[in-house]
């Protein structure tokens, strides 16, 4: 099994949306990560305020005070966070394999042949290949 040096970042789907809207806005308020959830369902303003307060006390967000407002940033990477959450999902699903992980995406068709060639090139190109 891999471990990884930094602790795991664990996200549930809420907060992980929350993140996203962060990270693509780089800096963002509560009325704002609220009105781009709200193109899909619309969570209400105390639920965002409550998450993003947890997210902070995790470690993940940091705020600094615009006037009245709070205005939150990241302090961790998508990169962090996807490589954590695929480490634990690779630990805890798939023994640590990463074969038994391809494997499964193959066996239920979620790799098209087109991204099948892609991960090939992207193994050659580790490899060394040619």
């Amino acid at each position: 099994m891999r471990k990884f040096d930094r602790p795991e970042i664990r996200l549930g789907r809420m907060e992980l949306q929350i993140m996203k809207v962060v990270w693509e806005l780089g800096e963002a308020t509560v009325h704002d990560v609220k009105d781009v959830l709200s193109r899909g369902r619309k969570p209400a303003y105390s639920t965002v305020l409550t998450m993003m307060r947890k997210l902070e006390g995790k470690g993940y967000l940091e705020h600094e005070v615009d006037g009245r407002t709070y205005v939150y940033s990241p302090t961790i990477t998508r990169r962090q966070v996807s490589h954590s959450m695929l480490g634990d999902l690779l630990d805890r699903l798939f023994d640590g394999s990463p074969e038994l992980l391809v494997s499964s995406l193959i066996e239920q068709k979620r790799i098209s042949a087109k991204e099948l060639r892609e991960i090939r090139k992207l193994i050659r190109e580790r490899s060394g290949e040619k």
